[in-house]
């Protein structure tokens, strides 16, 4: 027993001999596995530029993680060319065209009707309508024409158009009263006709217009057998 105890203390002993004697050694196992793998101790300058390092190693890769991700992949299916980085823009492009063409747009330059305002309720009596026919007698031409005409009416307003082929009575513009009377303005000569002798009624109208300093009458007379 005692012999056990002899021998574990003189291997202890050694040891600690060999460490005290050899400072390299020492050195080399407080310094780690690389210190001993270059077989040289390491300094205080070596452990700051260790540390250096590892940190710019650290930031380096907090970098690239960080970093934006890498350009759209181009890629060839079946002979045609796909461009997936840029399919989202090129629908909200596509969009928006469409839209300005349509208009939206119409951006159409379509102008939109206006819708005509109602005639007003005749006065005097219903002449409106484009069957009406007769005679048109200019003293100055000599001779009686045949015309048919078309009468517009709007509430007193009047406007009678003929088919005549003469140098006027083509057209008269004017109004009608209550009780019938007319007087229209001829679009040619500036001339006011008027119903001299009978008043206007549904089914005839008799216009005259003095000439020749009151001594004649140019006429014009129209009939209808209807209101339509």
């Amino acid at each position: 027993m005692l012999r056990r105890y002899v021998h574990s203390i003189g291997i202890a002993l050694l040891i600690v001999g060999m460490l005290v004697f050899n400072p390299r050694l020492t050195a080399i196992a407080a310094a780690g596995p690389e210190a001993s793998a270059s077989g040289k101790p390491e300094t205080k300058e070596t452990l700051g530029a260790k540390d250096v390092a590892a940190e710019y190693q650290a930031e380096n890769i907090t970098r690239q993680a960080k970093a934006e991700l890498p350009p759209p992949v181009v890629t060839r299916s079946g002979g045609k060319t796909l461009l997936y980085g840029g399919i989202a823009a090129a629908a909200v492009v596509g969009a928006v065209a469409l839209a300005a063409g349509s208009g939206g747009g119409g951006s159409s330059s379509e102008e939109e009707e206006v819708p005509e305002e109602p005639k007003k309720n005749p006065v005097g009596a219903n002449l409106a309508g484009d069957n009406w026919y007769g005679r048109l007698i200019l003293v100055d031409s000599g001779f009686k024409e045949d015309v048919t005409a078309t009468v517009e009416q709007d509430g007193a307003n009047l406007v009678i158009t003929t088919s005549s082929a003469q140098k006027y009575g083509k057209k008269f513009i004017g109004h009608i009263e209550r009780d019938g009377y007319i007087q229209v303005r001829d679009q040619d000569t500036g001339q006011d006709w008027t119903t001299y002798y009978d008043k206007a009624r549904w089914n005839m109208i008799d216009l005259y217009d003095y000439v020749h300093e009151f001594h004649d009458m140019d006429r014009l007379y129209l009939t209808r057998i209807s209101k339509e």
